[in-house]
């Protein structure tokens, strides 16, 4: 149940926070043979790699910001947490500029017709931001044009944890109401973040990740603190949200998803792709305790999603 679809190769990169199909409109329907994944990465100018199959092999092509972030910011040449998604036609990258272990935080927006490396312009602040004293840090963007008609941006990272905040029309911009959490957890460093949220058969579903992240060659943490993938549902998108005991996520809630277990190590920075070929599939990085511990060692994992009793299985 729990084994990644695949093994990869290391990919050298800290973080595998996008994954998307490009649509293929002259063939009805779409031929998997004929399509082209893009998988999107932490760092620099946000790494693209493509692939012919959603198991790879995966080639690097290039970057969304070669010239890094327009935003005035510590971290604009270091972009973090790309979450891609289309609407409309067009391809929506929300990303973050900030410093590791700050709220000094911006989060950014590009759009592309095509998601080649460059073809993509970058807006600069959605206007969402954070500083030093606030109740969020405002970075791991994930954006939901839900089935209401809403458009709210989840995020947050840490201090307070995961928030909300609704975007305007454009989808390029917050619409400067106050956020609102969403999700909370107070023990030791309060480590929830990389909120990603999907709408399934009436609930809205918020899929994130507890516990240390990274380091782990030089620390590790105690057993069961390191990173893990969690959730918990709602009846709104807007909350409240509660794990599959009912507890609320705003008061340490959440039910697993997927923990470390045999090879696989503090899964986690998690997204959900519907892949047409394989159904429901989440994706996450992890370290593979037989090839290093170290950050750039980390593995891209992908299992199929099993949603018979109403929770996420994997």
């Amino acid at each position: 149940m729990y084994a990644p679809i695949t093994m990869y190769t290391p990919i050298h990169l800290l973080a595998i926070l996008s994954l998307l199909i490009t649509s293929i409109s002259a063939l009805p329907p779409p031929s998997l043979a004929r399509a082209t994944y893009f998988r999107f990465s932490t760092g620099s100018g946000l790494a693209i790699h493509t692939s012919p199959a959603l198991t790879g092999p995966w080639t690097y092509v290039g970057e969304v910001l070669p010239s890094g972030s327009s935003i005035s910011n510590p971290g604009a040449q270091d972009a973090w947490a790309p979450d891609v998604h289309e609407v409309d036609g067009v391809y929506y990258c929300y990303y973050s500029v900030s410093s590791f272990g700050t709220q000094e935080s911006v989060i950014g927006v590009a759009t592309s017709s095509t998601m080649e490396p460059g073809s993509w312009t970058d807006h600069g602040s959605t206007g969402l931001s954070s500083t030093t004293g606030d109740l969020y840090n405002a970075i791991d963007a994930n954006p939901l044009p839900t089935s209401a008609g809403e458009n709210v941006l989840t995020f947050g990272s840490f201090w307070g944890d995961i928030f909300q905040t609704p975007l305007n029309a454009d989808l390029l911009t917050v619409t400067g109401a106050s956020p609102y959490q969403i999700e909370f957890n107070d023990t030791g460093t309060r480590p929830s973040e990389g909120g990603y949220v999907v709408e399934r058969e009436g609930y809205s579903y918020l899929f994130f990740s507890s516990g240390v992240c990274c380091g782990y060659d030089a620390t590790r943490p105690a057993a069961g603190e390191e990173y893990k993938i969690m959730v918990c549902r709602s009846s709104t998108v807007d909350g409240e949200y509660v794990d599959a005991a009912g507890r609320s996520c705003l008061d340490h809630g959440g039910t697993l998803v997927l923990g470390s277990h045999d090879n696989v190590y503090g899964p986690g920075g998690q997204g959900v792709y519907e892949d047409p070929e394989v159904g429901t599939v989440l994706y996450y990085h992890y370290v593979d305790t037989n090839v290093g511990y170290a950050d750039g060692d980390k593995q891209l994992g992908i299992n199929v999603i099993d949603w018979s009793l109403g929770w996420p299985v994997v």
